[in-house]
């Protein structure tokens, strides 16, 4: 039973809960300094973290050896710290005894094989459904303030005249592409279509389907885990705690 002094005291030293799950704040200004160099949202990493660590919270399962090792290696190049020297001090300017940091990182270990584990098990369904995302398409495309003809795809020379035309030629993934580029067979002209601020007209030179081999399940496995976590956190009971001065 939480007494209200408790349930007080958990709120001044939590920054968020989501679902059961309450986040204190030592432990956020740790995630923060890890994930800051990151493109994504801080505050959609710690809620991630949140739903992940009550994924793991039941997990009795021993790590290994290498569970271990590769969770600190994650973790040191996620600060970036470069040796042990500087592990031991980020670990004292944190705060953390020996046994805190001991138990950071086999919850980075938890998380890693929880993740790893679920990404194995949604990617043959997800790759099922979308096999043609991960089509190897090797593609030239021009974007410019104004229309372009796509016959001079054919030929570049005529582009010599649209100085503000930027071209690329190369191969991606078909999900990689400019969108109205990825599901376009052999040989096909697109456009000239509105493409963010300008226009975008490309040519599809080749295109391989995608198989179900190792290399493209773990792609597809780390897509559709990126899509479960969007809808468990759109899912999700969020509250912040924020303190104003």
């Amino acid at each position: 039973m939480i007494t209200e002094s408790t349930a007080s005291h958990r709120v001044a030293d939590c920054l968020v809960r989501v679902d059961d799950v309450h986040l204190p704040i030592a432990e956020a200004v740790t995630m923060v300094r890890q994930l800051s160099h990151r493109d994504r949202a801080i505050h959609d990493e710690i809620v991630d973290h949140c739903l992940i660590r009550a994924e793991v919270r039941a997990d009795v399962e021993p790590l290994t050896e290498d569970d271990l090792r590769a969770a600190a290696e994650e973790f040191r190049d996620g600060v970036p710290l470069r040796d042990r020297a500087e592990t031991l001090a980020w670990v004292a300017e944190m705060g953390m005894s020996g046994g805190q940091f001991e138990g950071f990182i086999t919850l980075i270990a938890r998380r890693r094989r929880f993740r790893r584990r679920k990404e194995a098990e949604l990617a043959p369904g997800y790759l099922a459904h979308h096999q043609d995302d991960f089509d190897q398409v090797r593609a030239m495309w021009v974007t410019s303030a104004h229309p372009v003809n796509g016959e001079i795809l054919r030929g570049l020379g005529g582009l010599l005249g649209c100085p503000e035309a930027a071209v690329v030629v190369g191969t991606r993934l078909a999900r990689d592409l400019p969108a109205p580029l990825r599901h376009a067979p052999r040989d096909t002209l697109v456009g000239p279509v509105a493409f963010e601020r300008g226009y975008l007209t490309g040519l599809v030179l080749e295109r391989r389907a995608a198989g179900a081999d190792s290399e493209t399940l773990a792609m597809a496995g780390r897509a559709a885990f990126g899509e479960w976590l969007t809808a468990r956190r759109e899912r999700a009971s969020i509250e912040w705690h924020w303190t104003t001065s």
